[in-house]
């Protein structure tokens, strides 16, 4: 599916971006030990969860996507292409922060946390073939990282997680499947006595897949709704149904944003624990996701709708994933060009302002100079792959 069908969630994906960034900055600025209202300090402390967001969404796209070639002129997914696309998505624009991080002008002209020199070979092999968070251990240098191995390992599973398009008993039973995966993944991390290998290794593929399943059955059943002529993405929703859509995804976004607060004294905070609705927690944040992208993809015309779809959301989502990867180093770089903390007279808005347009520049970059050139070569190449692709 191309981002001009759905803009929407091209602008869901910006906005996701963002949050995670404004999250980022409100733990650096130290904003985040002073006392906020608590709506505000509720939805800075879950800026993280904008990952969640990504997860969902690249499972409902990608499924999208690929149940349109089976019902296309292909009649089929063309695997090939499909993991050519996916490594031009991700890997040239990462191999390119991974270079810069490793010039020896960034530690000196940015600063040495952000610097990238490998202890080992094998730690440099493993954040080539993004082997992170994994066993053997080798820690995420930068840690936005932890979430590319997990999509990565999305993508290598799909081909054999698509055998549950056929049908609702499959895909259902995927889901289920997934669900218990999770559930059973995390419980066995829990009792992990380091904290950082116990997050790492619970927030890993087998933790996280229900969340593109999700996003994947979302897919599943608006295709059958398309098909079946209960309308769908292009249809013109009577003002009734927008109306209410618009009102599910402010209950939906409010109820992602509550979920931390579960814990009451002890909010959750990405730590799995022996509290049982731990392990449960990429159910809890992908049932709100899904009811989100669901009332935004079925009401395109709703108010919430056309507000993401607006031009400057949209180029915020196209370049998303830069903004994703360099907002981190950048808040880091600035914060340590003002002399290793954020100035009282800045705030959290100055610092929140000056890493957006700075982040913004360097993903803007990126986009036209890395990811833009390899996925038009990737496109190229599938374009003629499927030339000369024998008629289904």
């Amino acid at each position: 599916m191309t981002p001009d069908r759905l803009p929407a969630l091209t602008g869901l994906r910006g906005l996701a971006a963002l949050w995670v960034l404004v999250f980022h900055a409100w733990a650096l600025s130290g904003a985040a030990g002073s006392a906020l209202p608590a709506p505000w300090a509720a939805l800075l402390g879950a800026g993280w969860l904008g990952v969640d967001i990504f997860f969902v969404l690249s499972g409902f796209l990608l499924a999208r996507g690929l149940g349109a070639q089976c019902t296309g002129d292909v009649g089929r997914p063309d695997w090939p292409a499909f993991a050519l696309m996916r490594v031009a998505r991700i890997l040239p624009a990462y191999y390119a922060q991974l270079a810069v991080f490793a010039l020896p002008a960034t530690a000196l002209v940015l600063t040495p946390a952000i610097a990238w020199t490998p202890a080992s070979m094998g730690e440099g092999i493993a954040h080539g073939l993004l082997w992170l968070n994994a066993w053997p251990w080798v820690p995420a240098h930068l840690g936005p990282w932890w979430s590319l191995p997990v999509e990565a390992g999305f993508y290598a599973a799909l081909p054999l997680l698509w055998w549950a398009w056929g049908g609702a008993r499959r895909m259902v039973g995927l889901l289920l499947g997934t669900a218990c995966l999770a559930v059973a993944w995390r419980f066995a991390m829990h009792d992990v006595a380091s904290i950082e290998p116990r997050i790492g290794w619970a927030e890993h593929v087998p933790g996280r897949m229900v969340q593109f399943v999700a996003g994947m059955a979302l897919a599943w059943w608006m295709a059958r709704c398309e098909s079946e002529g209960r309308g769908g993405p292009g249809a013109d929703p009577v003002p009734s149904r927008s109306h209410g859509a618009d009102a599910l995804v402010v209950l939906a976004f409010g109820a992602l944003v509550s979920l931390p607060l579960l814990g009451g004294d002890r909010a959750y905070v990405g730590i799995v624990d022996a509290r049982a609705w731990t392990w449960l927690w990429p159910l809890f944040t992908a049932a709100p996701v899904v009811v989100l992208l669901a009332s935004l993809v079925r009401a395109p015309s709703g108010r919430v709708a056309r507000l993401l779809a607006t031009t400057p959301l949209v180029a915020l989502g196209t370049v998303s994933f830069g903004l994703y990867l360099w907002h981190y180093p950048v808040q880091w770089a600035l914060r340590a060009a003002l002399g290793g903390y954020v100035p009282p007279s800045w705030g959290l808005a100055g610092f929140v302002g000056a890493s957006l347009c700075l982040s913004l520049a360097v993903a803007a970059l990126s986009w036209w100079a890395i990811e833009r050139p390899a996925l038009a070569a990737a496109q190229r190449w599938r374009v003629r792959r499927r030339a000369k692709l024998p008629p289904p």
